[in-house]
């Protein structure tokens, strides 16, 4: 991360950060929580589909720890043999 964004030395944004990366793996560890039949829903068990709502918060979760964690704008880095806008002209 770029040392001037002040989103990536913010203690906030690291803590929010470490919150969304870390809560799918308690919910998933609290297995005797979700560990029933009832209730169903479209005929699964509430353990299948508990779990598969858990992988889509998941990934939810992720893409907002990133976007949090992303440099923006300017602080973008431009990949070494990657041209310059400037060469072609």
């Amino acid at each position: 991360m770029p040392q001037g964004d002040p989103r990536s030395t913010s203690p906030l944004v690291r803590v929010v950060v470490a919150v969304l990366l870390i809560a799918p793996f308690a919910a998933y560890l609290a297995v005797p929580t979700y560990a029933k039949v009832k209730p169903r829903l479209a005929g699964f068990p509430f353990f299948y589909w508990w779990q598969l709502l858990w992988v889509i918060i998941t990934a939810v979760f992720i893409g907002i720890a990133y976007a949090l964690t992303r440099p923006r704008g300017d602080d973008r880095r431009t990949p070494p043999d990657a041209p310059s806008s400037e060469e072609g002209e």
